[in-house]
């Protein structure tokens, strides 16, 4: 395939044999992809257990392996960001490193492209399962199936893209990116946050100008033991995230029709917020718990809680009418309650 054009994959790995021996399952996946004009881009975050060693065993074999050590700076966002800049490829394929594709994937998403000029992003079908087999969903694109047989070509501008997404996701995208598109807004991002990369993909969708599907597989793990499972302070990085969100998607005037959902999901991020907050109050030092309330005052105070509570009926309605009334008062319930799984407020 050296007439077809090359095709960057970029993977990141963080102490990926520590946590499920993910770099020879990731590279045995990729190098047996059926389009061959690849480079890999793997890119280590500052690992600490034996992964760059891994890593290299599998460059030795493959000339088309790519590998990168940079230091660990505790957020994704960086790592990908990395990768995103050292792509040479005329696309480019993002590429968790604990999940899997079939093997023509890559192939299949490029000839979607062929088919369908006017695409800038080809997703495959995703199948979102758990590490013990049970399917939680899939999708195509915009819609759900019932298994991953029932494929029929999908295709949304990048405006109903990222509007799919304001509350909740209703557009599935993981895939192969023209690179001008996926260039075009950095996983950098302005500050470091724990999903910045929600925000920086949601700006490459917008630049595309139409987003397609295909009937490859791309399978994504859900692990119950992975470190983004566990409680952590920079958890309180999504009750942020929200605030940024809601003001893009009021400046891209997509926030009004899907308000309900933005709001009600904040208000759930914001209660996981608080409980994070005194969970890990003693923990941290008098600057950065000043940090942080202030970081939950300024969600507590966008939040629409006309919209919140209209979502309510009964007792629940009551319930979260009286702890949405003052910040002092949520904050000091859910002192109370920060030793209780972090969870949604009832409903």
């Amino acid at each position: 395939m050296q007439d077809f054009p090359l095709i960057s994959v970029i993977t990141t790995f963080y102490n990926s044999v520590q946590l499920g021996d993910f770099v020879k399952t990731s590279m045995n996946c990729l190098l047996n992809q059926t389009y061959t004009n690849i480079e890999f881009i793997c890119v280590n975050d500052g690992s600490t257990d034996s992964t760059l060693e891994d890593l290299e065993y599998f460059a030795k074999q493959d000339a088309r392996i790519k590998i990168y050590t940079k230091e660990n700076q505790k957020y994704a966002q960086y790592s990908k960001a990395y990768g995103q800049e050292k792509a040479k490829g005329e696309f480019i394929f993002l590429f968790d490193h604990d999940d899997l594709i079939d093997s023509n994937t890559i192939e299949k998403c490029y000839n979607t492209f062929l088919e369908h000029p006017e695409l800038d992003i080809v997703t495959p079908i995703i199948k979102t399962q758990t590490t013990t087999g049970d399917i939680k969903y899939i999708t195509n694109l915009d819609i759900y199936l019932e298994n991953t047989t029932e494929f029929t070509f999908r295709k949304l501008s990048g405006k109903e893209a990222i509007g799919k997404t304001v509350g909740k996701y209703d557009a599935h995208i993981r895939g192969l990116y023209r690179k001008e598109v996926f260039k075009s807004f950095s996983f950098r991002f302005t500050e470091p946050l724990l999903n910045a990369d929600e925000i920086a993909e949601r700006m490459i969708f917008e630049n595309a100008k139409f987003i397609g599907s295909c009937n490859a597989v791309y399978t994504h793990f859900i692990h119950p033991d992975s470190s983004a499972k566990l409680p952590s302070v920079k958890k309180i990085d999504i009750v942020r995230t929200d605030v940024l969100l809601r003001n893009i998607f009021k400046e891209k005037n997509i926030y009004e029709n899907r308000k309900f959902f933005f709001e009600l999901t904040a208000y759930r991020n914001f209660v996981n917020g608080l409980k994070t907050y005194h969970f890990f109050s003693k923990k941290l030092s008098p600057d950065e718990l000043s940090f942080q309330k202030k970081r939950l005052l300024e969600s507590y105070s966008e939040l629409d809680k006309k919209n919140i509570i209209s979502q309510f009926s009964g007792i629940p309605k009551l319930y979260n009418s009286i702890l949405l009334s003052s910040f002092s008062l949520i904050s000091f319930f859910y002192k109370f309650k920060k030793q209780s799984t972090l969870k949604s407020p009832d409903k």
